[in-house]
């Protein structure tokens, strides 16, 4: 069995199709690792959960994007920062599919997990913590942004530890921030479709969301297969603005 890791899909179920297929996904043997945001953006959240519903090995890890889904199909809860940043085609493609009726997408939902770590102490969230906090799982599960989902966390949200390992700061200052785990693998912050890398940290949304592409990795050979840019695969859509 092989592990992979996989970035932000926002809705680009072609583009999820296609890196599944040129790494030779094996769709009953393989472990797929999702670091979050299924949805939003493009015109397949719907489609993008039934392909991953193929797949019998899955880890799936809660994004932001995500939250916002959750609260939808639980208390009907549209809020306008949703709708506005990729929320409506999710909608689209609900009310198209109708599959928000049908409980293995209820299920789907309701049971992505807010990070994983693994045996081998590699550890798999959405977003990050603050990389200046003593414990990152109490920094992870700390309440943020509120009123944009009602089970919104740190690990959903917080750039900061992204965003101090791809400044300028001297190798020494940024080394310590991530030596609890063997690895770390996050989203939520979009490359210009390059995974990042930092020693053993690695951001693997590379502008899927946008009009970037997907990409996803062997964990084990850091082999990487990317999509074509998924404003070609969509060339009817004008995606996220």
């Amino acid at each position: 069995m092989k592990t992979f890791v996989i970035g932000d899909i926002h809705g680009a179920n072609r583009a999820l199709v296609q890196v599944l297929e040129k790494c030779g996904f094996d769709y009953e043997n393989d472990l797929l690792i999702s670091l979050g945001d299924i949805a939003d953006g493009w015109s397949e959240t719907s489609e993008c959960v039934d392909t991953l519903l193929k797949i019998k090995n899955r880890i799936d890890i809660r994004g932001n994007h995500d939250v916002w889904v959750y609260d939808w199909l639980k208390w009907g809860r549209t809020p306008t920062v949703w709708v506005t940043q990729g929320g409506q085609a999710t909608l689209d493609s609900y009310m198209k599919s109708q599959r928000f009726v049908d409980e293995d997408h209820k299920q789907f939902w309701e049971n992505q997990i807010d990070w994983h770590v693994d045996d081998k102490n590699r550890l798999f969230v959405h977003a990050g913590w603050d990389p200046y906090t003593k414990d990152p799982f109490k920094a992870m599960i700390r309440p943020q942004h509120v009123q944009a989902g009602s089970i919104a966390k740190g690990c959903h949200w917080d750039r900061d530890l992204t965003n101090l390992l791809q400044s300028t700061l001297r190798d020494s200052t940024k080394q310590k921030f991530t030596e609890m785990f063997a690895e770390v693998y996050v989203g939520h912050t979009a490359t210009r479709g390059e995974v990042f890398n930092y020693n053993n940290f690695w951001n693997m949304d590379t502008g899927a969301g946008w009009h970037g592409v997907l990409s996803i990795m062997d964990i084990d050979t850091k082999q990487i297969w990317q999509s074509d840019l998924v404003k070609d695969l969509y060339p009817e859509e004008k995606g996220r603005t």
